[in-house]
């Protein structure tokens, strides 16, 4: 092991090394193609150039490209000449439509002064009372001297030929309109103006006049069935109707005109409700809401100041702001058994009535009211308002006329009022609704003691309806 030498190492390290070269890789740089970029470029612009004949062809109307053709050779003309158009100026006039006239020697606008305006108002001299007009004035007076002040409430315009601006169609069109005064029915729709004065109150109603007398006692216990919602009213064991016991007896001149008259939703307010009760003729007849608290106290204290009695039968009707029925309302939405209860419900909450009035025109033209009138007939109860049914299933019944204080103003009531009056002397009778309010009762009681002068007489609503046909008759 010792003699093995490697002597051949050394001569191994002096092998020349081999040099290594790496050779760079250059990328390879292809020419732009523009091709593509060109073709898109004329898609783009044949399309555009395409969509724009298309909608050419499409929006546009033949009169239209015409027009647009023809500005081009001919200027755009005037529809109507303007007054001094291509007219030499006058003396003492401006130069055109837009400058104004100017007088003979004054100083125009351009050569260095400055036209001043002067007030809209200022009267011209034409116009001027002779106390006022300056004494031997000329026709076209000249401006007075710059340092001389004027009197303003003298001040004219410049003298000159002015023409009046014609006026224009399209603010004629949109110029602000008065509402009418009436309608198609010849009712007012708006109240005239007038002098602000002390406005109507139920004190300052006047006293009724005469004996009161109270009317008999009521109810009748042989008239009225006790069932779990309380007391219903029915006729007597001898046929007796509630309407008839209940209603205030009536004699007057046959030949006259028969009006009744009743006020509704009594019992809501307190003070409205006494006024009613307390200066209201007896021949008016009041009905009372289903809502009002203490029903039996009002009731008997309306009978004893002679006044008949009803109640008033909520349910819908139609116009652009219905009122709600409430709960004891008569309405489509429920079934007929619900409506049932509900009117159950009305008559059970007062006593010693004659009938229900409803003004609901929306119910009444439902199948429903069949079975509504049909009840009241069946318990000897009047009705007043819209609905029909079957003879069978009629009650005592009358239409209502007119509503007087539908609109709530003088002139409306009043107007309605006087259709009543008019109805009443044609068709022989008539009914008008009214509301408890102070403006109501202020044109009321006036038209009523008007009744000996238009042959009228006031009659309670007992006196006015037609009794129910008999069983068997149509």
């Amino acid at each position: 092991m010792a003699d093995d030498t490697h002597f051949d190492l050394e001569e191994l390290d002096e092998d020349p090394v081999p040099e290594i070269v790496v050779e760079e890789i250059k990328p390879e740089r292809k020419p732009l193609n523009l091709k593509p970029i060109l073709i898109g470029l004329g898609i783009l612009v044949a399309g555009g150039s395409l969509g724009g004949v298309a909608y050419l062809f499409t929006a546009f109307e033949t009169r239209d490209v015409i027009g647009l053709m023809d500005v081009g050779e001919n200027p755009p003309k005037l529809s109507f000449d303007l007054p001094g158009r291509g007219e030499p100026p006058k003396p003492g006039t401006g130069s055109g439509l837009l400058t104004p006239p100017v007088a003979p020697g004054a100083a125009v606008p351009g050569n260095g002064e400055i036209l001043k305006a002067l007030p809209d108002d200022t009267p011209s001299p034409d116009s001027l009372p002779p106390a006022l007009a300056p004494a031997n004035a000329p026709a076209n007076a000249s401006l007075p001297p710059a340092e001389a002040k004027p009197d303003t409430k003298t001040a004219a315009l410049p003298p000159g030929d002015y023409v009046a601006e014609p006026e224009s169609p399209v603010s004629k069109a949109f110029a602000p309109k008065p509402p009418p005064a009436v309608d198609s029915s010849g009712m007012p729709t708006q109240p005239n103006p007038r002098a602000a004065d002390k406005p109507p109150s139920y004190e300052g109603l006047p006293e009724r006049k005469g004996e009161v007398k109270a009317l008999p006692p009521a109810p009748n216990k042989e008239m009225q069935k006790r069932t779990a919602i309380g007391d219903l009213p029915v006729p007597s064991p001898d046929g007796k109707q509630p309407w008839q016991v209940y209603a205030r007896p009536w004699s007057g001149p046959a030949d006259r005109g028969k009006v009744a008259v009743v006020v509704m939703d009594m019992g809501l307010d307190k003070v409205a409700t006494e006024a009613a009760i307390a200066k209201l003729p007896p021949e008016v007849t009041l009905a009372f809401s289903p809502y009002a608290q203490g029903l039996d106290k009002w009731v008997k204290k309306a009978r004893d100041y002679g006044h008949e009695v009803m109640m008033v039968l909520p349910a819908d009707s139609n116009g652009t702001q219905p009122r709600d029925p409430g709960p004891l309302g008569m309405t489509n939405s429920v079934p007929p058994e619900s409506n049932l209860a509900r009117l159950e419900g009305v008559m059970s909450r007062g006593a010693a009535y004659t009938g229900l009035i409803s003004l609901g025109d929306k119910f009444a033209a439902s199948e429903q009211v069949v079975q509504m009138l049909g009840q009241l007939r069946d318990r000897g109860l009047l009705y007043v308002g819209p609905g029909a049914a079957p003879a069978d299933r009629t009650p005592a019944l009358a239409p209502v006329t007119a509503v007087a204080d539908a609109d709530l103003f003088r002139e409306a009531i009043e107007m309605r009022l006087n259709q009543v009056s008019i109805a009443a002397r044609t068709k022989g009778k008539a009914l008008v609704v009214i509301n408890p309010r102070p403006l109501s009762f202020d044109r009321l009681l006036p038209w009523l003691n008007d009744f000996d002068g238009q042959k009228l007489v006031i009659v309670p609503v007992s006196t006015l309806v037609q009794p129910p046909p008999a069983p068997g008759k149509s």
